[in-house]
Parts: structure tokens; sequence; C-alpha cells
């Protein structure tokens, strides 16, 4: 039941028909949304802990922005985990990237969504809530969840730039695309001058 439960959910994350034929999966659709969110999730939490009680729902706008992090997180990795049926894995080192990614992901996963579930828990917490000092502390922890994020994308990006994996085409030049001679070529220049007709200088 749990698999097909899996099954379902995998199928309904982005349906096939909404995805570019040129993308292999949902997956680079998908991953970019925790990257963004994390980012604004800070900024909010920056501006909610200088402003302080002037602006009193900014502990939980930074609340909520840290859960869809984590949510997002999750989404991502488990179409990730999905993803890797969609590609090729030629070579050991595409495969070791691969295993490097996965292994961040799911340590940002379990980051974000954790860091989500404290803060979450904090705003019916009224000593956590009405002090500057935690405020203060849970912003660097949450400024920690940024490291397994960036090892997740510096290997992701590893992974397609590097190693190819999903690239379902190469950058060629067209067969009828003929070079431009170069005009700063001595010899190029006096072939010019000839078919012209011109005495070179």
């Amino acid at each position: 039941m749990f698999e097909s439960l899996l099954t379902v959910s995998r199928l309904t994350v982005v349906p096939e028909f909404l995805l570019p034929d040129w993308v292999p999966n949902a997956h680079p659709l998908i991953v970019h949304f925790p990257i963004a969110l994390i980012f604004i999730a800070l900024a909010a939490d920056t501006l909610a802990l200088w402003l302080g009680e002037r602006w009193e729902t900014g502990w939980e706008v930074a609340t909520g922005l840290y859960v869809a992090t984590g949510l997002s997180a999750v989404v991502s990795y488990y179409s990730g985990t999905w993803a890797i049926d969609t590609v090729t894995i030629a070579t050991p080192d595409a495969a070791r990237t691969l295993s490097t990614h996965s292994h961040w992901a799911w340590y940002t996963m379990l980051a974000t969504s954790g860091y989500a579930l404290v803060r979450t828990v904090g705003v019916f917490v009224p000593r956590v809530r009405g002090s500057r000092a935690a405020h203060v502390l849970l912003l660097v922890v949450g400024l920690g969840t940024v490291f397994p994020l960036y090892k997740t994308g510096e290997n992701g990006g590893a992974m397609v730039y590097k190693r190819g994996v999903g690239v379902t085409r190469v950058q060629e030049l067209s067969t009828s695309t003929t070079a431009m001679p170069d005009t700063t070529d001595p010899d190029t220049v006096r072939a010019s001058s000839s078919a012209s007709g011109a005495t070179p200088k």
C-alpha cells in the first residue's frame, strides 16, 4: 500500500504532459524552490529581528517561509530519488557525484524540515516567541541550514554540467554553417584583394 501511495504521489508531483520535451523529469523544475525560499525566509527573519515589536507578525511570517522551505525540500528530495530512473548514469564518477548529491539532499531535507518544526513550536511558546536572544540564536541556526543546501546544489550542478547526467543534447554546429574568414590574417587580406582586383598596401 505504501509503495502504491508513493507511485501516485510520484505521478501527481508534476503531470508528464506539463513537462517540456527537453526535460527528462520534474526535478530540475522543483529543486530551485527551496533555494529561493530559504533566502527569502532568512531575509524576512532578519527584518523581523531588526524591527522587533514594530512588526508584530514578523516571527509568524518568517516561520511560514521556513515551513515552505522545509516542505519544498522534502518534495525536491523525493522528486530527485524518482528522477534517477529517468536518466543514464554512465560512469563511476557520475555515480559517485550522484551519491554525494543524494546524501547532501537528505541532510538538507532533515535540516530545513527539522528547523521549520522548531520554529513552528516556538510560535506557541511565549517564552521563546518573546525572547530576542532566542530569536538571534534561532536565526543563526537557520543560517546553518544554508550549508547543506549549498553542498546539494554544488554536487547537483557538477552532476549535470561536469558529468553530463540528464543532458539530452549537446551543442552542435550546423553542417551548413561555414566559418567566416579571419580578416586580420595577412594571407586572407591578400587573397581578398586579389579577388577584388585591388592592390594591397
